[in-house]
C-alpha cells in the first residue's frame, strides 16, 4: 500500500479513474464528483448535485466531462468541470460547472469522446424500458451548445469511441445495437450504420486493425462479438459465462512475431474471472481460454474493466471486494521441466566439485 486517504463520501464500485498531474477524479454517491491531490493530500473539491454520478469521466485539456442520472424518466445534467483549484483556502468547496446540458433520461455509464472542438455522447431514452428512441449528441466543448444529434434506439450506456482507421465513431445500446457514425467539421453527425446483437449491449466497443470487439447479453449468459469495423457485418461470435458489460482490453504484444492479438474480458456473473480470446486477420472462428478463475471465496459478479501495467500485469476487481493482479506465470509442465533442469544442473555442479577435489 503506497498512499491512501479518507474521502468525504462513498465512491461505490468504481476502479478505473482519470489520473492527471498527480490528481485522480472519481464519482461519489449522492451526486458528488470528487477530486483529490495524491501527493499533497490537502485538497477535497467536488461538484454537488441532487443526483447520482453514474458516468465514465473523461479528462481533456484542464477539464473533466461527466454526466449525472436520477431515474429513467427524470432530467439530469451533463457537465464540464475545470480541474483548477479556484479557492485554495477552502478544502471542500463546491465547484461550479463551466456549462451544463440537461436531457430527459440523463446519462448512465454514457462516456464521451472529445475532439478539438466537440464532445460526443449518448443518453438514456427517457422511458422505463430500453426499446424507445434515444439520441447521440454532439456539443461545442467550450460552450456546451448543441451542434447535432442522431436518433437511435434504446438507452446509450457505453462510451463513444473514435477509430482513425475508419474515421468513424462507435457506441452501443442497451436495446441490443452497436452503432457506427460519422461527424463532419461542423459537428454534424451522420452516416449511421447498425449491427443488431442477440441481447443488450452496454460495453464500450473496442476497434483495432479493422475489427470491432464487444460483448452482449445472451439470455442468462453472454456473447463475445467480432465485427468488420467498416461494414458492421458479423465475423464470428463466442459464448461467454456471463454478460460482458465492461470494455475489453486488447494486447498487441505478440502481434509482430505471431500475427496474433489477445482480447481480455470480464463478465457480470460468477465466478467473476477473466476470459481471453485470440484473434488474427482472416480468423473466422473463436479461440478462447478461461484465463483466470478466482478462488471460491473471491467469486462474485463483475462489471470492472481490466487495466494493464507497464510490465504486463493485469488489474481488475469483482464484487467480492478484492482487487486482483495477474502476471504471466509458469504452467505445471513448465514448472516440472524447470525443476528437472535445475536438478540436472545441481548434479553436474556436484560432480564437477568432486572431480576438482580429486
Amino acid at each position: 500500500e503506497d498512499k491512501k486517504r479518507d474521502m468525504v463520501k462513498n465512491c461505490g464500485c468504481e476502479l478505473a479513474r482519470p489520473y492527471v498531474n498527480d490528481q485522480t477524479f472519481t464519482k461519489m454517491f449522492n451526486g458528488y464528483n470528487f477530486s483529490y491531490d495524491l501527493y499533497s493530500k490537502t485538497k477535497d473539491e467536488y461538484h454537488k448535485t441532487k443526483v447520482q454520478e453514474l458516468f465514465k469521466k473523461l479528462y481533456d485539456n484542464g477539464y473533466i466531462y461527466s454526466g449525472f442520472w436520477v431515474d429513467e424518466t427524470e432530467y439530469a445534467n451533463y457537465v464540464c468541470l475545470s480541474v483548477k483549484d479556484e479557492n485554495t483556502k477552502n478544502e471542500t468547496e463546491s465547484k461550479n460547472a463551466k456549462w451544463t446540458y440537461k436531457a430527459l433520461g440523463g446519462f448512465y455509464w454514457a462516456g464521451c469522446c472529445v475532439t478539438d472542438k466537440y464532445v460526443i455522447f449518448g443518453k438514456d431514452d427517457g422511458k422505463k424500458n430500453s426499446e424507445n428512441s434515444s439520441e447521440i449528441i454532439s456539443l461545442d466543448k467550450s460552450t456546451g451548445k448543441a451542434a447535432s444529434s442522431l436518433t437511435v434506439k434504446g438507452d446509450i450506456r457505453s462510451s463513444v469511441v473514435y477509430s482513425a482507421e475508419t474515421a468513424s465513431y462507435y457506441v452501443s445500446s442497451k436495446a441490443g445495437y452497436v452503432y457506427k457514425f460519422s461527424m463532419d467539421s461542423s459537428g454534424k453527425l451522420g452516416s449511421l450504420k447498425t449491427y443488431t446483437a442477440p441481447g443488450a449491449v452496454t460495453a464500450t466497443p473496442v476497434v483495432y486493425n479493422g475489427r470491432l470487439y464487444v460483448g452482449c447479453q445472451n439470455g442468462s449468459a453472454g456473447k463475445f462479438i467480432v465485427l468488420d469495423a467498416k461494414t458492421m457485418k458479423e465475423i464470428y461470435t463466442a459464448d461467454m459465462q456471463g454478460y460482458p458489460q465492461a470494455s475489453m482490453l486488447i494486447s498487441t504484444g505478440y502481434e509482430q512475431t505471431s500475427g496474433k492479438i489477445y482480447i481480455y474480458s470480464t463478465y457480470n456473473a460468477k465466478p467473476g474471472g477473466i476470459t481471453a480470446f485470440e484473434d488474427s486477420q482472416g480468423q473466422t472462428t473463436a479461440i478462447k481460454n478461461e484465463l483466470f478463475i478466482p478462488e471460491a471465496d473471491m467469486q462474485q459478479f463483475c462489471i470492472s474493466t481490466i487495466s494493464a501495467g507497464d510490465n504486463g500485469t493485469l488489474y481488475y476487481k469483482n464484487d467480492s471486494g478484492n482487487i486482483f493482479a495477474l502476471r504471466e506465470g509458469k504452467t505445471g509442465i513448465q514448472s516440472l521441466l524447470q525443476k528437472i533442469i535445475d536438478g540436472i544442473k545441481n548434479i553436474i555442479a556436484k560432480i564437477i566439485t568432486l572431480f576438482n577435489k580429486k
